[in-house]
């Protein structure tokens, strides 16, 4: 009992003290509330938010839970990743609504500004297309910081092993592992390759065409690779007893507290609160 204590906070410790990712969308360390919760609670609280703020009719309500998130994410020291997801993502997306809905919205009433244009005259923006461009960035807002905080600070092994212990299928929770590891090692992979062809003499930074030559180049092996990595998984969880049946043991220990499952019960509650205010 004491030996299996001892490996379960070595394998803690190894977790929480690493030094964390260079990549945006990889599990960085921390001691937060957010990083505390169990896993699961994390992921029925942000389908409970983002349910709630597609269910609120004003853009007023999916604001002030964005600016709560991404308090919360920032306390959790996730800002930075999440703040440049909302910037890369935002940015344009909010200039495009904007421009699409104030000027083309079909419930367009009333006159918000006008901008003169040599060519057509003048722009005009209204009021309600306006809004119901805010409520939609501001829903996918809650969206991404909701998700992104989720999986920034939760690392993928306490994610697989909460899901099984809520009786989740293990292959569903490997599924769900993998795909939050896919993409910060697909980026590590890049980045290898890259450097070992610039290193044999490739240019990567000259004319558009040849980027495009070398970013050809560099698909190559990245998917073989990748091919490879994947044989090279199931290898390992095969040897490792994955698709076996009955109970099984943790090294490491997915701690689910009474505030926890409080937590998620209140998400539900809140959520058929506010379908039923807006049906009403």
């Amino acid at each position: 009992m004491t030996g299996s204590m001892n490996a379960e906070r070595d394998v803690e410790t190894l977790i929480e003290g690493a030094d964390g990712s260079d990549t945006l969308f990889e599990y960085q360390p921390g001691s937060s509330l957010l990083h505390r919760l169990n896993p699961v609670t994390k992921l029925v609280c942000s389908v409970g938010l983002v349910l709630i703020v597609f269910l609120l009719p004003d853009f007023r309500g999916p604001l002030l839970l964005s600016i709560a998130l991404f308090a919360l994410v920032a306390a959790a020291g996730a800002a930075r990743s999440v703040g440049t997801v909302l910037v890369a993502v935002g940015a344009p997306l909010a200039l495009s609504l904007i421009l699409i809905q104030g000027l083309f919205y079909p419930e367009n009433e009333s006159i918000l500004v006008a901008i003169g244009v040599p060519v057509i005259d003048q722009l005009v923006f209204y009021v309600e297309g306006v809004e119901f461009a805010l409520l939609i960035l501001f829903r996918l807002t809650v969206l991404m910081i909701a998700l992104l905080g989720t999986i920034i600070t939760t690392h993928p092994k306490k994610m697989t092993i909460a899901l099984m212990e809520k009786g989740v299928s293990n292959k569903i929770a490997y599924v769900f592992m993998a795909a939050l590891q896919f993409i910060p090692q697909m980026q590590e992979r890049a980045q290898s390759i890259l450097v070992a062809q610039q290193a044999r003499g490739l240019d990567t930074s000259a004319t558009l065409r040849q980027r495009v030559r070398s970013y050809i180049a560099l698909m190559s092996p990245l998917l073989i690779g990748t091919l490879i990595a994947t044989e090279t998984r199931a290898l390992a969880l095969e040897s490792r007893g994955f698709t076996r049946s009955g109970e099984r043991t943790y090294l490491l220990e997915v701690r689910d507290t009474g505030f926890g499952r409080a937590l998620r019960w209140l998400t539900a509650l809140a959520v058929f609160a506010v379908a039923g205010w807006v049906i009403a």
